[in-house]
């Protein structure tokens, strides 16, 4: 702790000799470090975040909004950049930004055709530039003036087919302005402003909604709009024209004919096509062919590496139908789902027939690599008791040819207890899954079932758990339902139909029962059953490839346990053991009703700082069958993704006060859990990101239960004892992973008295400190 209290003292002096720097030491003389820029507009309707990205120079990056950090490491090094520890410093650094006139007209112009695409045309943009010190200081001063509005709006359509096609009826004449099916979801509405943003998403929609209508040839460039402001005063009478196909005549000209429905002919399936060794169609020379009603499955030299029928479900263009894109998008996702098949490609080729148009259908794929193993090896440090933990796994993707998932993971953890190490922990496991990319599931529709991304998991595990104080045994298995959109993976939904799990203790310390609660001997520390089904949804708008964008996450669940086996044991009348309870050959079973609410969002201020606050809620309550939650299913708190201030499962329940050397981790354990958080985090230098924090939240039990004094919720009282605890943490983004250390320091212990539980008016590292190393952000 000594060690951690010298490497706070020496962060601050680094961090005070970097503010003290000079600024301005490489900004050449007769020249200005762009020190701020402002943006002042007469109106509230658009954020400063909106406005900053059309300024086209920035100032040097600051982090926390408070400290140019990265041109301080910058200003640390040396003036001759021929040594190498110069260049070193510079690169994980920010050169100075030198203030650039032209630039400044240029973000000038780019804000006023922000504004001008927004509807107010008569924006006006100007600068005053303050320079100071070698500094400049940049504000944008931004009169809108009255925006101009849509008085009238027209629809002009020149093609009678595209007319049926978006209105359902007949072309009574050209022009369109009456309601209609398509009119009541036109983004462009009477009275609006004269939005051009909002024009092209129009023409967007309506190309959409024809290219899946059968119109394959139809593009945004068919649609063009018409303004007229002459007459009126800041407003416009607009016209959106839809113009007939253009078609190129031999000698260059083109000629204005209708638009043509396309229909799909035949659909060629090339399951195993390798994009690197083919140069074209003619190159591929099939070893077998199978068709199945018009579609026509080709495979290679490896003959059948999955199954025609499941490629054959999972294509959603279908031969004499009219072209869809949104059949086209389905079939990108359905393949890609597959973890048979990867690089899927979808190509048309146009074709006449009898005055009819026609689509031939191409789908290319390459097989996936079959099989995978995966190594980990971690080490652990738990109260001073040092350990590792490593795993072994194994995955075949297209194990029956079908894309079907089978995996097995082998797990090993051991932890030696530093004062006696002759006595351990060791954990050995086994895990195996199944995957099939369907539902199998005898009673739903097939057009539910083509209408998701579907699959069903068979589990199994083993695990064998050995410490000090007892043995354990847990063995489980399951059949779980998970499925999502077809199109995009923001909604996700899993519905374990059947989950059992049976503990058995084959040794158990009988002073270390003696001196649990008489609850917990009975119905946590004993074998039993645990038979339950669950749904849990969960939804998030992350989106990998739009990294800087503000993100918010749901996840819900419930869980129900025993109920089936209660009216069973009721109806047949079985035995019950000495506490009452019913068992199951002899076995007592658990019975619960569980439910679990989580609720996340993360804010971006600018490109490299955000705000990020999280919530979690869980409530579970023991009835009928049982007096008291199995431990596995009780929550706990403390840890990297919970109170930081404290470690794994060290905190709560309540205002229960531990005992060193006698509390156990079952007492602090609870029905009821509450986590709140809020974190800033911004961006470091090179992959490092730097955050703070604060946490919130305890656990409680949901009944008074004997040895967990304090632990019991009460609504009068609860709020008192809700844990607080601050903190920062480093984090080192890697892009497809984020390595993550947090430190955290107590500042409301409700598991102290009196003046003792503020713990941030006597901040110490040894009792009120702790420090987590995790992967991934903690909300």
């Amino acid at each position: 702790m000594r060690f951690l209290t010298i490497g706070y003292l020496l962060m601050l002096i680094v961090i005070c000799s970097m503010i003290s720097c000079s600024s301005t030491k490489f900004v050449p003389d007769g020249e200005y470090l762009l020190n701020k820029v402002r943006i002042k507009a007469d109106t509230s309707e658009f954020k400063s975040f909106d406005l900053q990205q059309y300024v086209r120079q920035r100032p040097n990056y600051k982090m926390f909004a408070l400290f140019k950090t990265q041109l301080y490491i910058y200003n640390l090094s040396g003036k001759d950049s021929s040594k190498w520890i110069n260049r070193q410093i510079r690169k994980l650094g920010e050169a100075p930004v030198i203030y650039d006139s032209s630039l400044v007209f240029k973000s000038e112009t780019e804000l006023q055709k922000f504004f001008i695409n927004k509807g107010y045309v008569n924006a006006e943009v100007t600068s005053a530039v303050e320079k100071h010190d070698k500094k400049a200081d940049i504000t944008y001063i931004i009169q809108s003036n009255r925006p101009y509005k849509i008085r009238s709006y027209d629809v002009i359509v020149e093609d009678s087919s595209v007319w049926a096609a978006l209105y359902g009826q007949e072309q009574p004449s050209k022009r369109w302005t009456g309601e209609s099916s398509t009119s009541r979801t036109s983004l462009v509405k009477q009275g609006n402003l004269f939005d051009r943003n909002v024009l092209d998403e129009e023409r967007q929609r309506i190309t959409n909604l024809l290219r899946n209508r059968g119109f394959y040839a139809f593009s945004k460039n068919d649609i063009t709009y018409m303004a007229d402001s002459a007459l009126m005063s800041n407003s416009v009478n607009l016209e959106m024209i839809i113009h007939p196909y253009r078609k190129i005549q031999s000698d260059g000209d083109y000629e204005e004919v209708p638009h043509s429905k396309y229909y799909i002919d035949k659909v060629n399936i090339y399951p195993d096509y390798d994009f690197l060794r083919q140069s074209g169609m003619r190159s591929y020379v099939p070893s077998d062919t199978v068709q199945l009603d018009n579609y026509f499955i080709y495979y290679g030299k490896r003959g059948e590496i999955i199954r025609p029928k499941v490629v054959r479900e999972n294509c959603f263009i279908s031969p004499g139908r009219l072209y869809a894109e949104k059949r086209e998008e389905l079939t990108y996702s359905a393949f890609s789902s597959l973890k048979a098949l990867d690089n899927v490609h979808v190509r048309f080729r146009e074709k006449l027939n009898n005055d009819s148009s026609y689509l031939d259908c191409y789908i290319f794929t390459m097989p996936a690599k079959k099989q995978n193993f995966s190594f980990s090896i971690d080490g652990t440090n738990s109260a001073g008791d040092l350990g590792f933990a490593s795993s072994l796994g194994y995955q075949h993707r297209n194990i029956f040819k079908g894309s079907e998932t089978f995996g097995i993971k082998l797990t090993g953890a051991y932890e030696a207890i530093s004062e006696n190490f002759s006595e351990n922990y060791l954990d050995l496991g086994v895990q195996t899954t199944l995957n099939f990319p369907k539902f199998m599931f005898p009673f739903l529709s097939n057009s539910f079932k083509r209408g998701i991304r579907a699959s069903t998991e068979f589990a199994l595990s083993y695990n064998y758990q050995t410490r000090p104080e007892y043995s354990r045994i847990l063995t489980s298995g399951g059949l779980r339902y998970i499925w999502q959109d077809r199109v995009g993976k923001t909604n996700r939904h899993q519905f374990n139909l059947i989950d059992v799990n049976y503990v058995y203790l084959p040794r158990i310390d009988q002073g270390f029962l003696d001196n649990l609660p008489p609850n917990a001997a009975l119905f946590s520390y004993t074998n039993q059953f645990i038979v339950s089904m669950g749904y849990s949804y969960s939804y998030s708008n992350f989106n990998p490839a739009v990294k800087r964008r503000d993100v918010h996450s749901f996840r819900a669940s419930v869980e129900s346990a025993g109920n089936f086996l209660y009216g069973l044991s009721s109806w047949f009348n079985f035995s019950k053991d000495e506490a009452g309870s019913y068992e199951l050959f002899g076995i007592y079973y658990a019975q619960y009703l569980k439910g679990d609410m989580d609720y996340g969002k993360t804010v971006f201020l600018d490109k490299k700082n955000a705000f990020a606050w999280h919530v979690g809620f869980g409530l579970a309550y023991p009835y009928a069958n049982s007096e008291i939650l199995p431990f596995e299913k009780r929550y706990y708190s403390g840890g990297s993704n919970s109170v930081r201030g404290w470690a794994v499962r060290t905190l709560g329940p309540g205002s229960y006060k531990t005992i060193p050397g006698k509390t156990t981790f079952y007492e602090q354990s609870g029905d009821i859990k509450l986590d709140l958080s809020i974190e800033y985090r911004s961006h470091l230098f090179w992959k490092m990101e730097l955050a703070t924090y604060v946490d919130a939240g305890n656990i409680w039990t949901i009944r008074d239960y004997e040895g967990q004094e304090g632990g019991y919720f009460q609504l009068d009282s609860f709020y008192k004892e809700i844990a607080l605890s601050y903190g920062f943490g480093i984090r080192l983004d890697f892009d497809f992973f984020l390595l993550r250390i947090d430190t955290g320091m107590k500042a409301y212990d409700p598991g102290q008295r009196g003046h003792d539980r503020w713990a941030v008016l006597q901040p110490n590292f040894k009792n009120n400190f702790a420090w987590h190393f995790a992967v991934g952000y903690p909300f």
